[in-house]
């Protein structure tokens, strides 16, 4: 497909976003991209430019720990796959295949996931799997350590387990395996063969565990542990800071700064990770804490217990088109009110900021704001409220639970 064709059928709204073929949203169109690897601060200063004059200057960083770029038209979308090129910045293509955060830096790692990644990436390539596979199966190459893929919505994921490979599907425990490429390959092509928009979860419950479990070492079940990106990490040496990016969502004038002053303490990459978050190093101890002011003063987030990382929020009206209602304002409201109790405020049915349950969900529908207690956007509401009295009846839910 060319460039021209791609954008044009990223107009159709629906379609998965990617750099090439952006996606049609309330305010323009939206390109995402997948890094291959750590941006360098002078490619995130770059980056932030392509935002500002190709776009309307706003960037995100997904709950997988993409990047989002939003308001370009065609034009803009086509300067930016340009500049993006021009800046030397790898982009992932084919199946979505993610590594956990630190690759390579994380002293606590079982094993460097990478190459493992590169391979199956290049197996699955050949087989030509991601055009016969729904576009939003995802694999997961955790290799351990405090920065995991524990908790990630995976349709396969592998970690390490007694000196092998733990392979799950989507989040229930297949087995392990000391060869995991093979099986994994082995459990696509199972997929695609059952159906271009099929997930993992959707074949075990046709197929059953045991049935994808052929071949593999019989392993117990256990609790995934989500990690919290957001704080000081150790490296083989210095330090990585997370901060986390309220809502995901920073302006290009503010990651440019972020950046430039990232590099005057001498830092050499900026990872964006799951949980909205960046991670940004090596940096010496001082060097970290300098940062970490500097960003929370700039209003980032920089405590893991920040009542804002309990509060997720899609864009909302008028940025994306399926939307209800604005949310993001309500969703800053609500959050010195959760007090531990997770809170999802979501524009409409897709749920696109959070896709598992959440203490209480607030969700935009065409007869009003739909309410959801340990729910999710697309469950039945318990009470259906019309949005000009949705601020105060979200408040009570929250300070009712509060006792």
């Amino acid at each position: 497909m060319s460039g021209a064709a791609a954008i044009e059928d990223g107009l159709r709204r629906g379609a998965c976003p990617s750099l090439p073929a952006p996606m049609a949203t309330g305010d323009g169109l939206l390109a995402r991209l997948a890094l291959a690897a750590p941006l360098a601060p002078a490619q995130a200063i770059g980056l932030a430019a392509l935002a500002r004059d190709c776009g309307n200057g706003i960037i995100e960083v997904t709950a997988r720990g993409k990047i989002q770029l939003r308001g370009f038209d065609a034009a803009g979308a086509a300067r930016l796959a340009d500049g993006v090129g021009a800046l030397g910045i790898a982009v992932r293509e084919g199946l979505g295949i993610e590594v956990s955060a630190l690759a390579g830096r994380d002293p606590a790692a079982a094993f460097d996931p990478r190459p493992l990644a590169a391979a199956l990436a290049q197996a699955a390539d050949v087989a030509g799997l991601a055009a016969r596979l729904a576009p939003k199966v995802s694999v997961g190459i955790d290799g351990g350590g405090v920065l995991g893929l524990g908790g990630r919505d995976l349709d396969i994921a592998v970690s390490p387990e007694a000196g092998e490979f733990r392979i799950e599907a989507a989040g229930v425990a297949l087995g392990r395996s000391c060869a995991p490429a093979p099986a994994v390959l082995a459990l696509l092509e199972r997929l695609a063969a059952f159906g271009p928009r099929a997930r993992m979860r959707d074949l075990i419950a046709h197929e059953g565990v045991a049935a994808l479990s052929e071949g593999l070492e019989p392993v117990e079940a256990r609790a995934p542990v989500p990690a919290e990106p957001v704080g000081r990490h150790a490296l083989d040496e210095g330090w990585a800071l997370g901060l986390a990016l309220p809502f995901g969502q920073i302006e290009a004038e503010g990651l440019a700064a972020l950046a430039g002053k990232a590099a005057e303490l001498g830092a050499s990459f900026i990872e964006p990770v799951g949980g909205r978050a960046l991670l940004i190093g090596p940096l010496a101890a001082a060097a970290a804490e300098r940062l970490a002011q500097w960003a929370g003063a700039a209003g980032l987030i920089v405590e893991p217990g920040d009542p804002l990382r309990r509060v997720e929020a899609c864009p909302g009206a008028p940025a994306c088109g399926s939307a209800r209602f604005a949310t993001r304002a309500l969703a800053r409201q609500l959050a010195g009110l959760a007090k531990g109790r997770s809170v999802h405020v979501s524009g409409c049915v897709k749920g696109c900021a959070r896709p598992g349950r959440a203490g209480l969900t607030i969700v935009g529908l065409d007869e009003g704001a739909g309410i959801v207690i340990e729910g999710t956007p697309r469950d039945v509401p318990t009470r259906i409220v019309p949005f000009d009295e949705l601020a105060g009846a979200a408040c009570r839910i929250l300070e009712s639970a509060r006792g």
